[in-house]
């Protein structure tokens, strides 16, 4: 009796572990899965296969990115410093546009060209174009501060009317292009004055003032300026 008791309690325990095997392989199978399923990026990394389901799982979150930021093509994805949501370098065509822009406009007539990146680069002032009340009360007062340094040294009696647009540059602070026009109180006439105004720290700094040349294109970057400063 003893010898079928301990021979049944051996069998008991073959068949528990049999039971046990299964359910280990069970759910090592069910983490996998999860893995598979939640985990994408951890696949390619260490190349294990996607099955179809996993890659439609993927092509959708490229295409859910891509029209999230319109501007990113096929070609983007190849650039491994890009990443989604970050914008793209300047092309070639749109460096040496903005560059001959600025060396014929001295800066104040560049295009907008928000839609990239670039270090340093001369940008557009206001949404579309339309400056705030705020910052057009300040380049007011720039303007009017230049426009005296003009009457000044050039013996003239221009009063300040408007500011047209501006650009804005980070140099150690902020260098405004702005464009303004201003009348000649002695013939009433009114022109298109060039502005360029350094806003450092503690201090801003005229750096020119010009009339507006009638045909950049001739003129190109063409020295006008006035060059004046004033600490404030």
């Amino acid at each position: 009796m003893a010898m079928a008791a301990a021979t049944a309690d051996v069998l008991v325990l073959r068949l528990e572990e049999k039971h046990e095997e299964p359910q280990e392989k069970k759910q090592k199978m069910t983490d996998e899965e999860k893995q598979e399923e939640d985990d994408v990026p951890y696949r390619e990394k260490v190349g294990l296969p996607l099955d179809d389901e996993l890659q439609e799982k993927k092509q959708k979150k490229t295409d859910e990115e891509k029209q999230a930021v319109p501007y990113l093509s096929d070609d983007d994805d190849d650039d491994e410093d890009y990443f989604p949501g970050e914008l793209p370098d300047m092309t070639r065509a749109e460096l040496a546009l903005y560059h001959q822009q600025v060396e014929e406009s001295g800066g104040f007539d560049v295009d907008d060209f928000s839609h990239s990146f670039a270090c340093g680069r001369i940008e557009k002032m206001g949404f579309r174009g339309v400056i705030d009340d705020a910052d057009k009360k300040e380049l007011g007062e720039y303007s009017m501060e230049a426009i005296h340094k003009y009457n000044t040294d050039e013996k003239k009696n221009f009063k300040f009317k408007e500011v047209v647009k501006a650009n804005v540059q980070c140099v150690a602070g902020l260098m405004y292009y702005i464009t303004f026009k201003a009348e000649d109180a002695s013939t009433a006439t009114i022109e298109t004055f060039q502005a360029k105004v350094w806003r450092g720290i503690g201090f801003v700094e005229v750096i020119s003032i010009r009339v507006k040349p009638i045909s950049i294109s001739k003129q190109g970057n063409e020295d006008l300026a006035i060059c004046c400063s004033r600490s404030s």
